[in-house]
């Protein structure tokens, strides 16, 4: 049953405080959604303001200024409970508020007494209907003291601003990385001393320390913590069925400071496969025989192929051969192994996991994947080995392209690796989903493009512009990959980027 996002049924409210970066915006909205609840980030109005302010040339010092801009705020509702979106004169603001400018100033303005006190009645406004998760740096102790549950997210300012890099395409080790680093460690110090409503936990707040954590595991105890509070206020079956939540052993305390980890321990990280050893040359081999005995294969475009630094190989997925066709023939073209993400359960499982790891599988919780797999692909990029990805994730279903999450976009951005496009041509024709056996005789082709860098420009920007944000310049490197790709397949093959290949080809 999908989770009712009706306001009138039965639930708490719920304050949700933490410093900058905890992880109160997106585990929040994680956590609603699961239970049905609505959602509320009330830092978006304070970033609004001080957006608002910027560009109105509005100082932190003019509170009375500062105070009048209130009424131009609206938050808007996604639709599904969560009022994510910021509006300023009908217009949506929501990427422009989220900027580094914004970052840096939104302290300052948002420690004016006047205006927490303009805002603090709308705040309370909005979680008066109850069943709200509402999240911010006050909500507990100054906005929602009264709230039905008060948690505190918490981690090290280090571990925090890894994850702010990350999210903004930026290797957490850079000089741009050091600088979010030292960027927290001021808002910390502003936002922990301010004589105004100063960041600090309820008294009765139940702390969750995050450090080392999954996204997935902390909206698990977000979720768990809401759900025994509900139980002890006698509405627990009010929630949706079938939202889920991970049961910790133990007591609830202990859980909070090492959740999941104790119940699953980290899998040692494999080797970087640097060169052909004995094994992986044997595997290959074998596995290039058995497909040969089966399909009747060509390759294209091996001229194209680097054989030394690091590498991205970039290729659509549309068949269980395609890992055999990739992996096992590059490995003898290129001279040299190639590394790939895999789940976890592959190297763990007794009989087969050696094998899995002597061929270069890098296993990857899939509950952690965005964050585990970018740091282990950018290890073995920056040690000049080659990587093979399916940007797309899992098998098509038509064996045409579908659309893809920004991953590899952003890894080739941040690694400056250059990209090999790889297009598996007629694969699902040759072992179509749910056939336990590929056709014998089979035509299958593997087609290697030219590598190349993804343009960190905007090609849409005009003469003089400043560079786009990240996250379009990380959409736009996506597309261009993923461009590529398509321009290798035929048309029936290209999916949603065939435009993407007109548009190439113009």
């Amino acid at each position: 049953m999908a989770p009712s996002s009706d306001p009138s049924a039965p639930g708490l409210v719920v304050a949700l405080d933490g410093p900058a970066s905890s992880g109160k915006s997106s585990v929040g909205a994680a956590a609603a959604a699961r239970l049905g609840y609505r959602f509320c980030d009330t830092g978006l109005l304070y970033r609004a303001i001080t957006w608002l302010a910027l560009h109105r040339g509005v100082t932190a010092d003019d509170a009375a200024a500062l105070v009048q801009l209130v009424s131009e705020i609206e938050l808007l509702d996604d639709g599904g409970g969560r009022l994510a979106h910021v509006a300023v004169d009908g217009v949506d603001r929501t990427d422009e508020v989220r900027k580094p400018d914004v970052d840096v100033a939104v302290s300052a303005y948002s420690g004016v007494a006047e205006l927490r006190h303009a805002l603090l009645e709308r705040q309370r406004a909005l979680a008066a209907d109850g069943r709200i998760v509402m999240a911010g740096r006050d909500i507990g102790t100054v906005v929602l003291p009264d709230a039905d549950l008060k948690l505190f997210l918490d981690a090290s300012v280090e571990e925090r601003a890894g994850r702010r890099a990350l999210e903004r395409g930026v290797a957490p080790g850079s000089a741009e990385g050091v600088e979010i680093l030292e960027e927290l460690q001021r808002r910390d110090d502003l936002d922990s001393n301010r004589i105004v409503a100063p960041l600090r936990a309820a008294e009765d707040a139940v702390v969750i320390r995050t450090d080392g954590n999954t996204f997935e595991m902390t909206v698990s105890l977000v979720v768990n913590q809401i759900r025994r509070a509900e139980a002890v206020r006698g509405i627990a079956a009010a929630t949706p069925a079938g939202a889920g939540s991970v049961a910790f052993p133990g007591r609830a305390e202990a859980s909070l400071e090492r959740p999941a980890r104790s119940r699953r321990p980290p899998t040692r990280p494999t080797p970087i496969a640097t060169r052909v050893g004995f094994l992986i040359g044997l595997g290959s081999a074998v596995l290039r025989a058995i497909a040969r005995a089966i399909l009747r294969i060509r390759f294209e475009g091996d001229s194209n192929l680097p054989r030394t630094g690091p590498l991205i190989v970039a290729a659509n997925h549309a068949s269980s051969a395609d890992p055999v066709l990739i992996g096992a023939f590059l490995n003898d073209k290129l001279g040299r192994p190639v590394n790939w993400l895999g789940k976890r359960e592959l190297v763990e499982f007794p009989l087969t996991g050696w094998a899995f790891r002597i061929a270069g599988i890098h296993p990857v919780d899939r509950e952690a994947a965005d964050l585990d797999a970018f740091r282990t692909a950018m290890r073995i990029l920056e040690a000049g080995q080659v990587l093979a990805v399916f940007p797309e994730g899992t098998r098509s279903r038509d064996g045409a392209l579908q659309s893809v999450r920004e991953g590899v976009g952003m890894l080739a951005l941040r690694s400056g690796a250059p990209v090999l496009p790889v297009a598996v041509v007629d694969s699902d024709l040759a072992w179509p989903r749910g056939q336990l056996l590929p056709r014998f005789g089979s035509r299958v082709s593997v087609r290697f493009g030219s590598p190349f860098k993804v343009d960190q420009a905007d090609p849409a920007a005009p003469a003089g512009s400043e560079k786009r944000d990240r996250r379009a310049a990380t959409v736009a490197a996506t597309r261009q990959i993923m461009a590529r790709i398509a321009a290798l397949l035929p048309p029936r093959q290209r999916g949603v980027y065939a435009e993407d290949v007109a548009s190439l080809e113009r």
